[in-house]
């Protein structure tokens, strides 16, 4: 079986087993997995990973000692001191520790000084893989990157020194309901070149979400926690290997859930996430319970984000659908691809608005918004297929006409010319507005069908006006007129609004396949 039928394999049987009850399993996997071992071998050791992976985010070992009376109040770590740092409040708890806002005594400066969870740093070889990585996030100069100042061990203890940034995480911004697509796609924007600068030094976040990106008073954004981030290729393995996986559940990349190799575009993933995520108000694959969740990243397609957010323009549906395919080869070749796409639709909305503010100031009306290439494609469809069962009627008062046999030959040739287009371009259409993804390949295999059914309409209509045309020359010239435009309309027409549709479908994927991050 080649690797990438074998994966999505996995990932069916997998999301399948995740949605039934835990004893109900086995009884699956014998039955979808008979005769392939090695297969019921992989989802077991997945299901076994995933049955307590993800504890992290709410039973996690207790916070380093030192800090461990924070419970109390905000006021009782007030003053505290862990080696040179002075601690003033608590920032923030999540899976991997607490996080305080904190004075450096050696430096003069204001740090945010997270204390690490025990667990990650218990065995020797973690401290060295945190050493590393935290070394390698150090280097990483970038406006948009939180410095990485220390990774400190004080006692048994580890802590992680880092630039402090006033400001809004995005989990804030969000929970108020939807964010203005301009402001969306500027946040896309700065957050893109920030990963791009990390993936060029082959540094992978993996844990992209609105609580680690905080949007400051000046309006830059920034990502958190890169000190905790991986190094890509073979010789650096997991940050841990006991049962946690670095990664929030609801923003994991299918493979991430799957227990596979991560790099660059686990992290592009998440940004197409969060950028839905932004625009909508909501995750869309955010469940009730972490298996739930689990199972619809790895296997629902989600609807473009135009369906949930009107205002989103064809474009960012675009961008947004390759972030999110489910195979990482089929979403950007780069990083900086995706800065690219982001900045270019960034200018052409900033022109936009600049053009609607000075209209409005000089009084003169906007001018109007064209609609986009893959509306007009839609229009198209249906008003052929409108036609198509209008024509119906006529077909059926000029059966009358024609001598037997040829009366009912026209109106069946007729009625299965017009059956098959409208089927094919009605397909078409709900293909492109609910699967976009798929919307170049049912192009492709139904064009014969289409073409074949659209010639046999005209030519029917051709034959019948000739048969007529002494005794009905106004039918006849009707029949004449609707044969003659759905020629051009399916040779010249048609081909030109497909091209433009399928350079505009959002979800598309790209050509090109993916290979480095930059």
């Amino acid at each position: 079986m080649a690797a990438p039928e074998g994966s999505k394999l996995i990932r069916q049987v997998y999301a399948g087993a995740l949605q039934r009850d835990p004893e109900e399993r086995l009884e699956y996997l014998d039955q979808v997995c008979a005769g392939n071992p090695s297969l019921r071998a992989r989802v077991l050791a997945l299901l076994d990973r995933h049955s307590g992976e993800f504890t992290a985010e709410t039973a996690q070992d207790q916070p380093p000692n030192p800090v461990r009376d924070s419970r109390q109040g905000l006021d009782s770590v007030e003053g505290r001191t862990i080696g040179p740092y002075i601690l003033r409040r608590e920032l923030g708890r999540g899976g991997m520790g607490v996080v305080y806002l904190a004075d450096d005594t050696r430096l003069a400066r204001c740090v945010a000084l997270k204390a690490l969870t025990p667990g990650l740093g218990r065995e020797l070889a973690s401290r060295d893989r945190l050493r590393l990585e935290a070394r390698a996030a150090a280097v990483l100069s970038h406006p948009g990157i939180a410095t990485v100042y220390a990774l400190e061990e004080i006692g048994d203890e580890l802590y992680l020194a880092c630039e402090y940034v006033p400001g809004e995480p995005l989990r804030t911004l969000v929970e108020s309901g939807p964010l203005p697509i301009h402001e969306v796609v500027q946040i896309g924007v700065q957050l893109a070149r920030a990963l791009s600068a990390a993936h060029t030094q082959g540094i992978v976040h993996r844990d992209i979400k609105p609580e680690n990106i905080v949007k400051t008073p000046s309006g830059v954004v920034k990502v958190l926690d890169f000190g905790l981030a991986r190094m890509e290729g073979p010789s650096h393995a997991r940050l841990t290997q006991t049962g946690v996986i670095l990664g929030t559940p609801a923003y994991l990349a299918p493979e991430q859930a799957l227990g596979q190799a991560v790099d660059f575009r686990t992290d592009i993933f998440a940004l197409g996430l969060l950028l839905y995520e932004l625009a909508s108000g909501v995750n869309p694959f955010a469940d009730k319970t972490v298996t739930t969740t689990i199972a619809r990243i790895v296997e629902t397609e989600l609807a473009p984000l135009s369906a949930v957010c009107p205002a989103s323009p064809p474009e960012l549906d675009r961008i947004v659908a390759t972030c999110l395919r489910k195979d990482p080869l089929e979403r950007y070749r780069s990083t900086q691809d995706v800065v690219a796409d982001l900045e270019h639709l960034d200018a052409e909305m900033a022109g936009a608005r600049r053009g609607t503010e000075s209209a409005r100031i000089s009084g003169a009306a906007p001018r109007d918004v064209r609609p986009s290439a893959l509306w007009w494609w839609q229009a198209h469809q249906l008003v052929v297929s409108i036609v198509y069962v209008l024509m119906l009627y006529p077909a059926w008062r000029v059966r009358a006409w024609l001598p037997a046999p040829w009366g009912m030959l026209f109106l069946f040739a007729v009625l299965a010319s017009a059956a098959a287009a409208t089927s094919v371009r009605l397909h078409l259409w709900f293909t492109s507005r609910y699967f976009p993804g798929d919307f170049e390949a049912q192009q492709t295999r139904t064009r014969l069908w289409t073409r074949a059914s659209d010639t046999g309409f005209a030519a029917s209509q051709v034959i019948a006006a000739l048969g007529i045309s002494s005794e009905h020359p106004e039918i006849a010239m009707l029949l004449m007129a609707v044969s003659t435009a759905t020629l051009v309309a399916s040779l010249v027409i048609e081909p030109a609004t497909a091209r433009a549709a399928l350079s505009a479908t959002p979800g598309r994927a790209p050509t090109s396949r993916a290979s480095s991050p930059e």
